[in-house]
C-alpha cells in the first residue's frame, strides 16, 4: 500500500518540474510553441514505449477509430492544462500556481467521485477552505514583503 504514496509523491514531484520547464519553454518559445514542445516530446516517448511495451498495432488507422472520443478528451485538457499553466505560472509563480493547480484537482475530485462513485465527504470541503485560507496568507505575507522591499529601495535612493 505504501507503495502508492511514493508513486504519488513522484508525481507531484515530475509535476512540479514538468510545469517549470514548460513555463521556461514558455517564456523563450511563446505558450503555444512551449505547449507544442511538450507534445512532441510525449508523442516521441510514448511511440517508443508503445514499440517497447507492444507490436505496434495501436498505430494502425482501424485501432485508432475503435477507441472511443471520449479518450481523446484527456488530451485536449491535458494541452488546454499545460497553456493555462505556462500563463498562470507566469504571473503568480510556482507555488502559487501549484497550489491553485491542487485545489481544482482537488475539487474536481470531489465532483467525479460523486457522480462515479456516489461518494460525499464533507470535512474534503473544509480541506479546501484550508488550502485557500493558506493560499491568501502566503499572498498577503508576499504583498507585505514585496511593499517592504520597495520601501526600503525608494529610502535608499533618497539617501
Amino acid at each position: 500500500m505504501m507503495i502508492y504514496y511514493m508513486v504519488a509523491v513522484a508525481n507531484g514531484f515530475l509535476n512540479t518540474i514538468n510545469k517549470m520547464v514548460n513555463v521556461k519553454a514558455g517564456e523563450c518559445l511563446g505558450t503555444a510553441r512551449g505547449a507544442m514542445i511538450n507534445y512532441i516530446e510525449a508523442t516521441v516517448i510514448a511511440f517508443c514505449l508503445v514499440y517497447v511495451t507492444g507490436n505496434g498495432g495501436e498505430f494502425r488507422l482501424e485501432y485508432i477509430k475503435e477507441v472511443p472520443l471520449l479518450f481523446y478528451l484527456g488530451s485536449i485538457c491535458g494541452l488546454a492544462a499545460m497553456i493555462f499553466l505556462i500563463v498562470g505560472t507566469k504571473q503568480k509563480g510556482a507555488m502559487t500556481s501549484t497550489v491553485l493547480m491542487l485545489l481544482g484537482q482537488l475539487g474536481t475530485s470531489i465532483v467525479l467521485d460523486y457522480v462515479f462513485f456516489e461518494v460525499f465527504r464533507p470535512i474534503q470541503i473544509v480541506g479546501i477552505f484550508l488550502i485557500l485560507v493558506g493560499i491568501t496568507w502566503k499572498e498577503k505575507l508576499r504583498e507585505a514583503e514585496s511593499a517592504l522591499n520597495l520601501a526600503k529601495a525608494n529610502e535608499e535612493e533618497t539617501e
